[in-house]
């Protein structure tokens, strides 16, 4: 098989809603579940080109607690489903992939919306070859928040580096995250925000320092395949400096 040009992909896949607009779908759950089904696709591509680590932002700590409730239960119906077709979907199994949830997901959603993530990722942890991480109720800002305060926790069991050595500072930092233990983020892929390239919420931020960014024009349904391949091959021939 043919060597990824990146370790870790991590993909936005925003304009579900504008895509629903523009295709005169007013069921929000309708468009959502055209949405995962783009994000399984991506998946299959992502793992066919070798890429062995994949992280998708499938919600935010706000879309959960700030959309209507009728929204967020029929989201969690969508998690709890696909979650649930993770555990016997032949391509999980075959290229190895283990399954991880990061984020406030625990403290959020349901009890069976829950029962089904776990059920993902107990089926999978044996697996080394290959991860899916699904960002479920995440927030990098309120991450790094989370990984200060378990690092205040714990200061008097650890050695603390030297205030000179700022480099291992960072790493006790990321240590201590929700995501620390994934590699550094080489692509991360936005759709549906080309016209507005930005980033939300402190995405990923202990992970993406010196990641190269991507803005497809394509609303997340109408993402496809071939347009990941072009944006992988794309990446192959950038020139990544690394801050020098």
């Amino acid at each position: 098989m043919k060597e990824s040009p990146l370790t870790h992909l991590a993909i936005i896949p925003d304009g579900n809603r504008r895509w629903a607009k523009q295709h005169g779908i007013g069921n929000e759950k309708k468009v959502y579940e055209q949405g995962s089904d783009t994000t399984f696709e991506i998946l299959k591509a992502a793992l066919d080109a070798n890429v062995q680590y994949v992280t998708f932002w499938a919600s935010s700590y706000a879309n959960l607690l700030a959309r209507p409730k009728l929204l967020v239960n029929a989201i969690e119906k969508i998690y709890a489903k696909k979650f649930q077709e993770l555990v016997t979907m032949p391509l999980i199994h075959e290229h190895q992939v283990r399954v991880e949830v990061c984020g406030e997901w625990l403290t959020i959603l349901k009890p069976q919306t829950i029962a089904a993530m776990k059920e993902a990722m107990q089926a999978t942890a044996h697996y080394t070859k290959r991860q899916l991480t699904v960002l479920v109720g995440y927030d990098g800002q309120r991450e790094r928040g989370a990984a200060a305060l378990e690092l205040l926790k714990n200061a008097a069991k650890l050695t603390l580096p030297d205030t000179s050595n700022l480099q291992a500072a960072t790493d006790l930092l990321r240590r201590f995250a929700w995501t620390g233990h994934l590699p550094d983020v080489d692509l991360v892929v936005r759709t549906g925000s080309w016209e507005d390239p930005h980033n939300s919420a402190g995405f990923l931020s202990l992970l993406t320092s010196e990641s190269q960014l991507a803005f497809p024009k394509v609303l997340w349904p109408d993402f496809t395949p071939a347009m990941l391949h072009d944006l992988l091959a794309d990446f192959a021939h950038r020139e990544r400096r690394m801050g020098r």
